[in-house]
């Protein structure tokens, strides 16, 4: 299984790698011996990732580019396909989260996080398709939904949508192109330390560990703890699984 794990010789893109768990996941991957691109739309923040990946090992090169855009979808196909590498595994990360009650959302705002958060998912997707058909032993997608994808919460109506709305995606995706060798698989983050959930926290909790009644096991995750999960799914060593929705979660989608 462990010689499974690996990704030599291979390649990956990782939306959203700028920060929270994209990085951790470009990590990952990078650990396990992919060539990473990683893409995100914040032109420093990505210089800067890029940096720090480089620096333990990681051979990675930044794409900037705006998932939202079919334009740029295909720049990173193309850029891609350029340097020749067997394209394995897209992960499809990028997006936000939105939080206003559904009587007070604006449609401006509910599109905005559809585009991100769903259409983004959806032309990466259909950019880098006919790569990761092409991929050795068949290619990856693996997209990032949420717990609230699963079940509610208070205020994030445009959010759960479009996390619920990644789930049947994913599930199409199996259904399509499992006959030609492509896996398509969900992940469910539950509540993550990341940079932005850190700032959400401290000014509408003002306690870091705030919300840890809602998880069973009283902590927020890791953005490495999800992104060890992403790299499973992504490799050989989970090559019959597709069409799966899995919870990372601490528990909070089962209490």
């Amino acid at each position: 299984m462990l010689a499974e794990l690996t990704f030599d010789g291979l390649a990956a893109v990782v939306t959203g790698a700028a920060a929270g768990i994209g990085h951790a996941t470009a990590q990952v991957l990078g650990e396990l011996g992919a060539h990473v691109y990683a893409v995100d739309i914040d032109a420093g923040g990505l210089a800067a990732a890029v940096k720090d990946l480089k620096a333990a090992g990681v051979r990675c090169e930044g794409v900037v580019a705006d998932v939202t855009r079919e334009l740029d979808a295909a720049s990173v196909s193309d850029r891609v396909a350029a340097d020749g590498r067997p394209l394995k595994a897209l992960i499809n990360n990028a997006g936000t989260n939105f939080h206003s009650p559904a009587h007070e959302l604006k449609l401006d705002d509910w599109n905005r996080i559809i585009n991100l958060n769903l259409t983004g998912a959806f032309l990466m997707t259909r950019a880098l398709l006919p790569l990761l058909l092409e991929a050795p032993r068949g290619g990856a997608i693996v997209n990032i939904s949420s717990g609230f994808g699963l079940i509610g919460g208070r205020g994030i109506p445009v959010y759960a949508a479009t996390k619920a709305g990644i789930i049947g995606f994913t599930r199409q995706l199996c259904v399509e192109y499992g006959p030609r060798g492509l896996r398509a698989n969900a992940i469910c983050p539950g509540l993550t330390l990341t940079e932005r959930v850190k700032g959400y926290v401290a000014r509408n909790l003002n306690d870091p560990e705030g919300t840890r009644p809602r998880v069973l096991n009283g902590r927020f995750a890791q953005p490495r703890e999800i992104a060890n999960v992403i790299a499973f799914v992504a490799s050989d060593a989970a090559s019959y699984m597709s069409g799966a929705v899995i919870p990372v979660d601490g528990g909070q989608t089962a209490s």
